[in-house]
């Protein structure tokens, strides 16, 4: 993925002997109205005074002054140069100390609105602020570069970023927006497809699938059409982010397909969601097959996760009416042993991606999808061979629940554990001998039919 760096107007070594006044608490910066000793050019101006004559006027340009405050007294003044100050904001960028790059950006920002280093200073202390993941604070300094230099090379730049600032807080409408608005500029090939991709990103947080697999499948389609010298690798970040966000637009619409009654309705909708099935597959496939680091690795945990969701949809599919409980039962047999090749299947491609994914991952975000990977192997061996879990299944089916949302959740499933244990241990009581005082009870009533045998005392009742 390209970079796109902070900016630096001259790289030349500077003096960091502001750094450490800059950063205390303690100080107080001011901006000076005239100091005798700064430089200042004199106008030609006149003025009229109280008594109506016109006397020159001088005009003069100072430097903000850094004013040290202890205790409430003055300690010294220091006039700021502003190339002085962007050069060790840019310095504590470099060396990622981003809140102390943020605070000297700032005073660039609040008091030297005229420099030339204003417009690198908006940009950088927006990518400052990112790395902190100040996302609506970065979002508004974007949009100051936006506003006061619109038609700087640089606001292209910040529009990317506004959009993505954005979309980390959630804000998926305005980024659309954004994506769509660039659109209208004059665009490098690479700028062009990343404005496509970032757009469908977007969509698919706002789950509207079809508008999300245009936008990629225009990337897509774009970059096939490039000449030679601009066209993108099938291995470079978009375009592979491009195939994984047409697999997730086709899975998304896969899921939101239901299998309801009656029998013709139902072979329908499974053809249907058989076709986007495969098509979800196949864009995830080439993600895969290109071995990016990130969205490969993705790629190989959503296509297991593609054949699982599969098998729960089939799975919670609407039961016909006036079925008694065996043959519910054998319904469930069926169906289970129907589909276990599916499962299978995704049981495969997920010990599969972990292999993978731990041979290429080299982030801590991608590691994301190997803990996911692992997590989701464990619980579809489980729903494959588990009786617990075929049953567990079974009941939220026929109680109109959610497999994905309720059939691995750890704290309803740990109840039904402990009521199906306390069920059979309630049908090993009754079926166990009589208690031996309740013979003995017998016995004295048999020998003396005058003794009644008293009560037993009923036994606490059990809690679900």
């Amino acid at each position: 993925m390209r970079q796109r760096p902070a900016l630096l107007l001259s790289r030349s070594p500077a003096r960091h002997v502001l750094a450490s006044g800059l950063r205390r608490a303690a100080l107080l910066l001011l901006v000076a109205g005239g100091v005798a000793m700064s430089s200042a050019c004199t106008t030609g101006a006149t003025r009229t005074d109280e008594a109506g004559i016109e006397t020159p006027t001088s005009t003069f340009d100072a430097d903000p002054t850094l004013i040290r405050v202890r205790d409430g007294e003055l300690i010294d003044t220091e006039s700021l140069d502003s190339k002085e100050v962007f050069e060790n904001a840019y310095l504590d960028f470099q060396a990622r100390r981003y809140e102390d790059a943020l605070q000297n950006y700032q005073i660039i920002i609040d008091y030297f609105e005229d420099s030339r280093f204003i417009l690198p200073s908006l940009y950088n202390a927006g990518l400052a602020l990112e790395h902190l993941e100040q996302w609506e604070d970065a979002a508004l300094l974007y949009r100051r570069i936006l506003d006061d230099f619109p038609e700087s090379e640089e606001s292209i730049n910040a529009s990317f970023r506004l959009g993505k600032s954005l979309h980390e807080a959630g804000r998926y409408e305005e980024v659309v927006e954004i994506m769509l608005s660039l659109g209208l500029r004059d665009l490098s090939h690479f700028d062009t497809v990343e404005a496509h991709v970032r757009r469908g990103n977007a969509l698919l947080e706002l789950e509207q699938w079809s508008e999300a697999e245009d936008a990629f499948q225009a990337a897509v389609d774009l970059n096939r059409r490039a000449p030679g010298d601009e066209k993108l690798l099938e291995n470079s970040h978009f375009i592979v982010q491009a195939y994984f966000g047409l697999g997730t637009s086709f899975h998304g619409r896969m899921d939101e397909v239901k299998l309801v009654l009656p029998t013709e309705r139902m072979t329908e909708d499974l053809n249907t969601k058989a076709d986007l099935h495969q098509s979800a597959q196949a864009n995830y496939l080439r993600a895969l097959r290109q071995h990016h680091p990130y969205w490969s690795v993705a790629a190989g945990y959503k296509i297991g996760r593609l054949y699982q969701d599969f098998y729960l949809d089939i799975f919670s599919a609407e039961i016909p009416e006036g079925l008694n409980e065996e043959q519910i039962t054998i319904y469930f047999e069926e169906l289970r042993e129907t589909i276990r090749v599916v499962m299978e299947r995704a049981l495969s491609v997920y010990e599969r991606n972990l292999g993978l994914a731990r041979r290429i991952v080299q982030s801590p975000d991608a590691a994301a999808w190997i803990d996911a990977t692992a997590l989701h192997l464990e619980r579809m061996r489980a729903l494959l061979d588990d009786p617990m879990v075929h049953r567990r299944a079974e009941q939220i089916v026929l109680a109109g629940g959610s497999l994905e949302e309720e059939l691995f959740n750890v704290p309803a499933f740990a109840r039904e554990h402990v009521r199906q244990a306390l069920a059979r241990a309630r049908d090993a009581a009754r079926e166990a001998s009589p208690p031996a005082v309740a013979l003995q009870e017998a016995d004295r009533h048999e020998a003396d039919p005058s003794v009644h045998a008293r009560p037993l005392l009923p036994r606490t009742a059990l809690r679900y």
